[in-house]
Parts: structure tokens; sequence; C-alpha cells
């Protein structure tokens, strides 16, 4: 009967250190896991949040740098030579296409996607209304009035407000992928103090069966 207890004792000890071990192991397993999301979710705050925020910021300022130009063009304050003017717009036109191009290319929200959709369409139309002041240079009254009050100024408008909520909106997406981070990071702190308490708990029992 001694004998089959002593026996039946590392039996016992052996079975319970393995399934502790399962355990730490599983908890590796979730901690590496756990990481690889926060560095995705890094990865994503620069990618995904901090590249288009660039690209609000240029194409805000390319837009008001064109409107400017356009202005001291409507107010007769400069003289433009055709083929300098188409040159100047068509460069503005050529980069702007572009960023929206690369910001269209990163992960859009639906909400960021339908402000995206939204802000290609009111660069395309202020872009024909553009071509239309400029065509009616020589009746500067009627072109200063699109441009100041008519449809160049609510479509400029309308540009300057859709610009304003998409990069509102890279705010509001970083803090939930910051939010995500954080949650993570605790998710971290709990399973390593889990498996401080089970390597202890081994060493317990080994301690334990010892003496």
């Amino acid at each position: 009967m001694k004998n089959s207890q002593m026996n039946q004792s590392p039996l016992r000890l052996t079975l319970l250190v393995v399934g502790l071990l399962g355990l730490i192991l599983t908890s590796i397993f979730l901690n590496r896991r756990s990481v690889q999301q926060i560095q995705e979710a890094s990865a994503s705050i620069y990618q995904d949040r901090l590249v288009p925020t660039a690209i609000i910021a240029r194409l805000t300022s390319d837009v008001y740098q064109k409107r400017l130009l356009l202005e001291s063009y409507v107010l007769g304050k400069s003289d433009p030579k055709p083929a300098d003017q188409a040159f100047v717009f068509d460069r503005f036109d050529r980069q702007n296409d572009s960023l929206m191009t690369v910001f269209g290319q990163t992960k859009l929200t639906p909400k960021e996607a339908d402000l995206y959709n939204l802000l290609k369409q009111r660069l395309a139309d202020y872009r024909r209304l553009e071509g239309e002041i400029i065509g009616n240079l020589t009746d500067l009254p009627k072109a200063q009035q699109v441009f100041f009050v008519g449809d160049g100024y609510r479509a400029f408008s309308q540009i300057a407000q859709t610009l304003a909520e998409l990069s509102a909106l890279q705010l509001t997406v970083g803090e939930e992928l910051l939010s995500q981070s954080r949650g993570q990071s605790n998710y971290i702190y709990v399973l390593t103090a889990l498996q401080i308490g089970l390597v202890l708990l081994i060493a317990l029992s080994l301690f334990w069966h010892r003496f």
C-alpha cells in the first residue's frame, strides 16, 4: 500500500508540472500574439493615420496656394501668360491627383472612404469652375462674381470643409487604435503575472515533493 502511494505521488506531480508548463506555454503564445497585434496597430497608426494626415496637409496647402494664385489673376494684380498659367495649374492638378491616389491606397474606414470619394468629386467640380473663371478673365467683374460669391466660392468652401472633416477623422480613428494598443498592453501584463504565478507554483510543488 505504501509503495502504491509512493508510485502515485511522482505521477501526480509529473501531471501537475506538465499541466502547469502547458499553461505557461499557452500564455506565452497568447503574449506573442498580443505583441504582434500591438505592432500591427503601431504600423497602422503610421501608415494609415500619420501618412494620410500629412497628405491632407499637403492637399490643403496646394488648394489654398492655387486659389491665392487664381485670386491674383481675378483681382488683376498680375497679368498671367497663358502658357505659364497652364503650366502652373497643371502642376498643381497633377500633384493633387498623385496625393489623392496615395491617400486612396491607405486603409480607409467606411466614413473615410465616403469623405474621400466626396473630396474627389468636389475637387473635380472646383477644377472645372477654375477653368471657367480663367476663361472669363477678360471679363473681370464676371470672374470676380463667380470666384468670390458664386459657384467658385461655394465649391472651395465645400473642399475646405471636407478636408477639415478628414483631418479630424484621422484623430478619432488614431485614438481608437491607441485605445486598442493600451488594452493589448494590459492583457500582456495579466498574462505575464499569470506566467510568474505558474512558475512559482511549479517551484513550490517541487519543493513540497522533495521535503
